[in-house]
Formats: structure tokens, sequence, C-alpha cells
């Protein structure tokens, strides 16, 4: 067998299969955006704001996110994704910034402030091309 596969499922999505997170959460966010599009109008953009805590590839879900949307109504639209920073608060100086990465020292000298960081995965806009009716 060559690897992970689904009944029915098309090459682009066999070899996604293997960021299955991703892919997963590509499924359920193209079913929401295919809920709550217009009938008229072809939706050309999708953002999304993802929390630190979700772990997740922006990478990853835009190629999973093409694999899904694939021969339906939403084929073509763009993702965007606002990857949210981490919050890292210091318990020694009480200061709090904002970092890509959970784990770095304080400018205070404090090596292991504590990292903390939403999990949300929010649908935040779909911007739709009224002219491609």
């Amino acid at each position: 067998m060559d690897g992970p596969s689904r009944p029915g499922a098309r090459p682009a999505q066999r070899a996604t299969m293997l960021g299955v997170h991703e892919f997963s959460i590509a499924e359920a966010l193209a079913a929401q955006v295919q809920r709550h599009a217009p009938a008229s109008g072809r939706v050309a953009e999708v953002e999304i704001s993802v929390g630190a805590l979700r772990g997740l590839e922006p990478e990853a879900l835009r190629m999973s996110w093409e694999a899904v949307t694939h021969d339906t109504p939403i084929a073509g639209a763009i993702l965007r994704v606002d990857l949210r920073p981490w919050s890292i608060t210091c318990s020694t100086c009480g200061r709090t910034w904002t970092s890509p990465v959970p784990f770095v020292a304080c400018d205070c000298g404090d090596p292991a402030p504590v990292p903390t960081a939403g999990d949300e995965l929010d649908l935040v806009a779909l911007t739709i091309d009224e002219e491609e009716a």
C-alpha cells in the first residue's frame, strides 16, 4: 500500500493526508464557508484568525485547503491565515509582550517567562466577487 488513503480520495488529497490536523480543519472550514457563502457571486478569499495553541502550519493548511475545495463551488478561493502570536508574561518583572515563539527569555534576565496563547480558529471574512456569478 502507498500510504494513507481514503476511498474516493483524489491524489492531491492523499498527498496532504500526512498533515491530518490541517486537512481535517480545512475540510471543516470549507463546509463552514459553503454554508455562509451567498448563492450569487464567487468566493474569492477566505480570511481566518488562528491562535498559536492550535499548532497549525499555515502552508500545510493552504495545501489542504486547495485539495478539499477542488471541484467545489469555492474552488480557487484564496485562504488568508492570520497566525496570532504567543503572549509572554514574566513573573519576575511583570512585563508582557508578544512573540512568534513560545519560549524566550525576558529582558530582565528571567530565563523562563510564561507563554500563553489563544486556541481560536475564527472565520473572519469572506470576499465575494459579484461579477463572477
